[in-house]
């Protein structure tokens, strides 16, 4: 029969393992886009998006970050509408060039966007992400070890 302790750590350990299952999900969900956003940019089907819209939106820090809201023709003839960040202030009319991938032409990136410190923010990204996961596999041990085998019981 399993003790409080035991019981306690069990589900502390599995709430551990959770939390890095999220993190390595996270983690690839962060490099998977990123890979995509690159391979629009270096091989993707140009094309001219103009801008429909701009707004700005607040984080949780209040740091404003400029969106718009792009449209543009892919070549099968697609009319395709996606928000991206603003690489420059722009105004509805405004034509940017995006890149995308033909089958995936929601995706596209703004050409000039990003660069170094999108791979900057992917990077801490990732390293916030890896931190979760590995954080969580500890705490998933310890708890898995305190509910199977009753360590810190007498």
């Amino acid at each position: 029969m399993m003790d409080g302790v035991g019981a306690v750590g069990s589900l502390f350990g599995l709430v551990g393992f959770l939390f890095a299952l999220v993190g390595a999900g996270l983690c690839v969900a962060l490099v998977r886009g990123a890979v995509l956003r690159q391979q629009a940019l270096t091989r993707g089907l140009s094309a001219q998006a103009r801008c429909l819209d701009t707004y700005v939106t607040r984080d949780a820090d209040g740091d404003r970050h400029r969106k718009v809201v792009l449209g543009f023709t892919a070549a099968d003839g697609q009319a395709v509408r996606l928000t991206a960040g603003a690489p420059r202030t722009m105004v509805p009319g405004d034509i940017v060039e995006v890149r995308y991938l033909p089958n995936r032409p929601q995706r596209a990136a703004v050409v000039g966007s990003g660069g170094p410190a999108a791979l900057i923010g992917t990077a801490i990204g990732v390293a916030t992400c890896l931190l979760f996961t590995f954080g969580g596999l500890f705490f998933g041990a310890v708890g898995l070890g305190l509910g199977v085998f009753g360590f810190g019981t007498s």
